[in-house]
């Protein structure tokens, strides 16, 4: 039989009661055999003592262990385990219902591969529905005697309780399973931390100041020749005139000297302490030479001895005076100045 052109299949989403009746159906069957049929799943979040305050005295608990520590619980009615107990016994489920009595160890021994089984198959089958994680590494535990005892034990938060009631395929004996475990929360986005105020001009301070400095300690450097280098060998001395333990100076790696210290050690290391430059020292002059300058060179001077050479050298042509004429020709050249009296000449 052929679907019609065009004609779309209905999509059945997976809900989280659907998964759960498959879950709890498949285990059963595949354990113990039992055919069973879940008829109603609930789904509430209570409180820890609203919790423990629903679940009724005989139901046998048993504990949900996650990482080793008990988390939660699950409950199985009267009814239910005696459908367990009787199909592993008998094969069987009877049609008249179980009498009442207390849960003991051999029922929860019984029923551990049906719980191993349906814990197993939970966590998959709610893939994609709100409980899906919340059933994520839960392994059944030992039994609990009493809400009262496990409530001293669990956590004080809310929890989510799911109940099952189950038809058991015979006559009208129903059973109940419950679980409860810790709400799952959501984990909240992280939120983003507002920008820190930067101190751009102390960060760059400090910056540089962590900034490695390499510097090369200089004691003394001097020349040698290549016999005295070739001569060297363990255990030599070598002189060096003029240097004490504050002759070292301090080197960047350029070469430039960028302080002074003082040889000496701590802890049994080498060690320098820097200090301060020494002050420049002056010479004392006194009682030094005087420096003696040498004298000028002997000029030579012609002596006239006679009065006559006198008298004939005055009258040379280039002795002779200036009449006023002269001078007064000269002086029309150089521009008067106002406020000078002006000398006549002598008789």
């Amino acid at each position: 039989m052929t679907r019609p052109q065009g004609q779309q299949v209905a999509e059945n989403p997976l809900t989280s009661s659907r998964a759960v009746r498959l879950a709890l159906t498949k285990a059963s069957n595949d354990t113990v055999g039992l055919m069973l049929t879940v008829q109603g799943v609930a789904d509430e979040v209570t409180g820890l003592d609203d919790m423990l305050g629903s679940l009724g005295d005989d139901l046998m608990l048993v504990g949900l262990e996650r990482a080793g520590d008990l988390t939660g619980l699950i409950a199985l009615d009267m009814d239910m385990r005696a459908a367990v107990l009787e199909m592993e016994t008998m094969g069987a489920v009877l049609a008249q219902p179980a009498e009442p009595r207390a849960p003991t160890r051999t029922d929860k021994m019984l029923c551990d591969p049906l719980l191993a089984a349906f814990l197993a198959e939970f966590p998959a089958a709610v893939v994609g529905t709100p409980l899906e994680g919340w059933m994520n590494g839960i392994l059944p535990g030992d039994k609990v005697e009493s809400g009262r005892s496990a409530g001293l034990i669990l956590a004080d938060c809310d929890y989510r309780v799911v109940r099952m009631t189950v038809d058991l395929g015979v006559a009208e004996r129903q059973g109940m399973l419950v679980m409860a475990l810790p709400l799952q929360q959501d984990p909240s986005p992280p939120q983003a931390e507002p920008p820190v105020a930067v101190d751009w001009g102390s960060t760059f301070q400090e910056t540089v100041a962590e900034a490695p400095a390499c510097l090369e300690a200089l004691l003394h450097r001097f020349p040698v020749s290549l016999a005295t280098a070739q001569s060297l060998q363990v255990g030599s001395i070598l002189p060096l005139p003029g240097c004490t333990v504050s002759s070292v100076r301090l080197l960047s790696p350029g070469g430039q000297e960028v302080g002074q210290a003082k040889l000496g050690q701590v802890g049994g290391y080498r060690a320098v302490r820097l200090q301060a430059a020494p002050a420049p020292e002056l010479a004392d002059l006194r009682g030094a030479s005087a420096t003696v300058l040498p004298l000028p060179d002997t000029m030579e001077i012609e002596v006239v001895d006679k009065a006559s050479d006198l008298a004939d050298a005055a009258s040379a042509p280039q002795f002779k005076a200036a009449s006023a004429q002269d001078r007064d020709a000269a002086a029309g050249d150089m521009p008067d100045m106002a406020g000078i009296s002006q000398d006549h000449d002598p008789p």
